[in-house]
C-alpha cells in the first residue's frame, strides 16, 4: 500500500511523471524517506557532492550561496514535488549551493545510481533535466568569468537589469503633422532645441525634424516653408520599447549611429534617451570606443583595436551579458571599423565610379561574431556595359579589397585578414546569375552564409532583393537544399564511437577541438535549413529559432536555442581567458579543462546536433519533408 501511495505521488511530480506506472515501481524500490527539521543543512556550498536527489515530499528548503563577503544570495525556495541536489549529484565533485530547510521537511531520496540509470534508459526524462540545466550552466559559466573581477563599478550589470523605462527622463517636444515649416522653425527658435518629433492626433510618433533637415530641405532646395512639416520629416523612426532592457537600446543607437533614441510605451511616445543616460548609469558607455573609432583618419591609429575589443567584452560579461549580447556588441564594433575604413579609402582614392553596397555575411551578417573576428565581406555594385568603366570599377574594388584585408591585419584582427576576396565583388546580375547556378545544383563558391548578407554601407534595397532572390530560389529547388544539407552534414559532431570527445591528434592544438566548427556552425546550419523550408527571413540564428517555434511550432528549436546560447557563452570565455594570456583567441577548447558536469552538458549539445542531422538525412534522402 505504501509503495502504492510513492507510485501515485511520483506520478505527480515532472519529470517522473513521465515514466510508466512499471518504471516508478522499479525507481521507488530502491528510494528511502527522511525527515529534516526546519532549519537544517541537508546540502553545504563546495562540501561533498550529494549521494542522492531530494524530491520534496512535504514543506521546503531554500538554495543559496555565499559569496566571498559572506553575503546570502537566494538561487530558488522550493516546495512539494520539486527536487535538490541533481546539479551536485552528477558533477560528483562537490555541492554547488547550501539547502537549508525553511520549515519541518520530509524527502524521498532517490539514490545516485537509480538517477543515472533513469537519464540512460529514459531519454525524454534525460532532456528534462538537460533543458533545465543549459540554463543554470550558463549562469555558471558567466559566475566564473566574474571571479576575482575587483575593479569598475555595477554600471555594466544595470545595462542588462534596467529597464528603459526606469532611466527615461526627457520629453521630446512634438508637432502636428499639418504645423508649416516655418511654425516648426520657430518652435525650435523659442524652445532652443534642435529637433522636433511629429505626432499624429493620438500621440503615436510619425516622424522627426532636425535643425540638419532645414539647411539641407529647406534652404539648399529652396523649399516654400509654409509647405507641412511632414513633407521633410525623417521617417522611419529609430524607436526602443520601453519594457526592453537598457542594452538593447545602446546596440541599436550603435547600429544606426544615432546619439538619441525615442522611447514608445505601446505605440505611444514616452520620451528619449541620449548617450548622457547611459553615461550617468554607466560611469562611461560602449558608445564612447564607438567615437573612438569614428574619429580615426589614419590606419595606423586603428592599431591596438583588438585589446579594447576583448576590454570591453569582458567587463560587460562580467556584469551580465549574454551571448547574443556581446556577439551583437563585437558585430557593431565591427561593422563601424569597416566603415571607417571606407571613409579613409575613400579620402584618400576618390568616390567610387558606380553606386555600390558593401555587406557583411555569414557570422558577421547574422550579428553572431566571436573574439576571432571571422568576418566575411562583399559589394554588389550597379551594373555597368562599357570594358572601360568596367575596368575601372574592378580596379576601384580590387585596392578597397586590399585595405580591407591590411586595416584588419593592423588592427590585430586577425581572423578578418582576409575578409574581402574578389570573387566576392560583383555586379548585381552577376550576382542572380551567381545565385541562380547555385539554385541549379551547378556553379562554384557556393557560401551558405550569403543567405545571411546584411548591408552596411550604400543602398540596402540592392542586399536584400539579393537575399530574397537567393532564398526564394532555395524555396523552389530541392537540389539547392539538398545542397545545403549535404554541406551542413560534412560537418559531425565531434563524439567517438563511445561518446568520447574526438581532439585533434596532433599539432598547435593537440587534444583540442574546434568548438566553433564542430559545435555552433551546424546549429547555424541546422536553424537555417530548417528556417529555408518555412520561409523564415530572420538572419540570426536565434531569431529564425525563435520564429520556428512560436509561428511554426518547431519545439526542438527550443532546445537547440539553448545548446547554441552555451556554445556560445563557453567559447567566448575561453576566448576571453586566452586574451588574458597574451594569446590571440581562436575558436579551440580543451574538454579536459572542463567540469564533468560542462563535459556532460557539451556532449549533450553534440548529442542533439547528431539527432538533428538524423532529421535533415532523412528530409532529403529519404523523400520526407517536414510537416
Amino acid at each position: 500500500m505504501l509503495k502504492d501511495e510513492i507510485i501515485d505521488f511520483f506520478e505527480n511530480v515532472m519529470p517522473f511523471n513521465r515514466l510508466s506506472r512499471e518504471a516508478l515501481g522499479n525507481m521507488v524500490d530502491d528510494i528511502s524517506m527522511d525527515y529534516y527539521p526546519k532549519g537544517e543543512q541537508i546540502l553545504q556550498q563546495d562540501g561533498p557532492p550529494s549521494e542522492f536527489l531530494g524530491v520534496i515530499k512535504k514543506g521546503g528548503v531554500k538554495v543559496y550561496q555565499t559569496t566571498e563577503n559572506n553575503e546570502e544570495v537566494v538561487v530558488d525556495l522550493r516546495g512539494e514535488g520539486e527536487h535538490f541536489g541533481m546539479l551536485s549529484l552528477l558533477s560528483s565533485d562537490r555541492s554547488r549551493n547550501n539547502v537549508v530547510t525553511i520549515e519541518d521537511t520530509i524527502c524521498y531520496l532517490v539514490p545516485k545510481n537509480t538517477v543515472l540509470a533513469i537519464l540512460k534508459n529514459y531519454p525524454e526524462v534525460n532532456e528534462y533535466f538537460l533543458k533545465s540545466f543549459f540554463v543554470n550552466l550558463l549562469d555558471k559559466t558567466y559566475e566564473e568569468s566574474r571571479k576575482g573581477y575587483t575593479g569598475g563599478t555595477t554600471g555594466e550589470q544595470l545595462l542588462f537589469s534596467t529597464k528603459v523605462k526606469d532611466i527615461v527622463r526627457t520629453t521630446p517636444k512634438t508637432i502636428a503633422p499639418g504645423i508649416s515649416i516655418q511654425q516648426a522653425a520657430v518652435q525650435m527658435a523659442i524652445h532652443k532645441i534642435s529637433s522636433l518629433v511629429v505626432v499624429d492626433p493620438a500621440g503615436v510618433p510619425l516622424g522627426m525634424v532636425t535643425d540638419r533637415d532645414f539647411r539641407e530641405k529647406v534652404v539648399a532646395e529652396a523649399r516654400d516653408v509654409a509647405n507641412p512639416v511632414k513633407a521633410i520629416m525623417n521617417t522611419p523612426l529609430i524607436t526602443i520599447d520601453s519594457e526592453d532592457n537598457c542594452f538593447e537600446a545602446l546596440l541599436r543607437m550603435i547600429r544606426h549611429r544615432i546619439h538619441h533614441i525615442l522611447v514608445l510605451e505601446g505605440e505611444k511616445l514616452k520620451g528619449m534617451l541620449t548617450n548622457h543616460d547611459f553615461m550617468l548609469l554607466q560611469g562611461s558607455s560602449p558608445t564612447i570606443l564607438v567615437k573612438e573609432i569614428s574619429q580615426i583618419k589614419t590606419i595606423e591609429e586603428l592599431r591596438d583595436t583588438a585589446p579594447k575589443f576583448y576590454k570591453a567584452v569582458s567587463s560587460l560579461l562580467r556584469h551580465g551579458a549574454r551571448p547574443h549580447n556581446i556577439t551583437g556588441l563585437i558585430t557593431e564594433l565591427m561593422e563601424k571599423i569597416t566603415n571607417t575604413v571606407v571613409d579613409i579609402f575613400v579620402e584618400e582614392n576618390g568616390e567610387p565610379p558606380v553606386p555600390y553596397t558593401l555587406f557583411f555575411f555569414g557570422a558577421a551578417g547574422r550579428h553572431e561574431l566571436t573574439l576571432s573576428f571571422k568576418v566575411k565581406m562583399g559589394v554588389v555594385y550597379k551594373d555597368v556595359s562599357a570594358p572601360e568603366q568596367q575596368r575601372q570599377v574592378d580596379a576601384y574594388f580590387r585596392l578597397l579589397a586590399e585595405m580591407l584585408n591590411s586595416s584588419m591585419l593592423a588592427c590585430d584582427l586577425t581572423g578578418a585578414e582576409r575578409c574581402m576576396k574578389a570573387e566576392n565583388i560583383l555586379g548585381y546580375t552577376s550576382w542572380q546569375e551567381q545565385f541562380k547556378k547555385w539554385g541549379a545544383g551547378a556553379g562554384t563558391g557556393r557560401d551558405r552564409g550569403f543567405f545571411d548578407m546584411r548591408a552596411v554601407r550604400g543602398e540596402h534595397d540592392r542586399v536584400n532583393s539579393l537575399r530574397q532572390y537567393i532564398i526564394s530560389r532555395a524555396g523552389q529547388s530541392r537540389g539547392l537544399m539538398e545542397a545545403l544539407a549535404a554541406d551542413t552534414l560534412l560537418i559531425k559532431p565531434p563524439l567517438g564511437f563511445f561518446k568520447d570527445f574526438v581532439v585533434e591528434k596532433g599539432g598547435e592544438h593537440k587534444n583540442e577541438l574546434n568548438l566553433y566548427e564542430k559545435g555552433i556552425r551546424p546549429l547555424v546550419g541546422c536553424a537555417r535549413i530548417f528556417g529555408l523550408e518555412k520561409g523564415v527571413m530572420r538572419r540570426s540564428t536565434l531569431g529564425r529559432l525563435h520564429e520556428l517555434n512560436s509561428r511554426h511550432g518547431f519545439k526542438v528549436a527550443e532546445d537547440m536555442a539553448q545548446a547554441f546560447g552555451y556554445l556560445n557563452a563557453l567559447l567566448i570565455h575561453s576566448q576571453l581567458h586566452q586574451a588574458e594570456l597574451g594569446s590571440t583567441p581562436d575558436n579551440f577548447i580543451n574538454p579536459d579543462v572542463l567540469t564533468s558536469f560542462e563535459r556532460k552538458t557539451l556532449k549533450e549539445s553534440f548529442q542533439l546536433t547528431a539527432r538533428l542531422y538524423e532529421e535533415i538525412e532523412g528530409n532529403y534522402w529519404s523523400g520526407k519533408v517536414l510537416p
